[in-house]
């Protein structure tokens, strides 16, 4: 659903412009979807633009496994690789300085 909150400050100083070039066919979808809300293009065109944006930043916020990207990890996480001797070493030397309140 669209934000359509057109009160003040609902959107802060509306000072920026974006400049868009589109045939006639979008121009009378923008027109009559705006229209059967009761709204401007403008005010459409914000909520409209806002909404994909917002949906966008979500679905790029996260990654999704495949299925076989999943057995893989699994598989990875089930039989962990052997500590490389550099961890080993470093693991000594935590031992070395790190006195347990045990």
């Amino acid at each position: 659903m669209l934000n359509l909150d057109t009160g003040p400050g609902a959107s802060g100083k509306r000072g920026k412009t974006t400049q868009l070039r589109h045939d006639e066919r979008l121009a009378a979808l923008i027109e009559r979807a705006a229209r059967s809300l009761g709204v401007d293009k403008s005010t459409f065109l914000r909520a409209a633009i806002e909404r994909e944006a917002m949906q966008v930043l979500e679905r790029q916020s996260r990654h999704e496994l495949t299925g076989e990207d999943a057995r893989l990890f699994a598989a990875a996480l089930d039989a962990p690789p052997a500590p490389t001797p550099r961890a080993l070493e470093a693991a000594r030397n935590y031992r070395e300085r790190v006195v347990s309140a045990d």
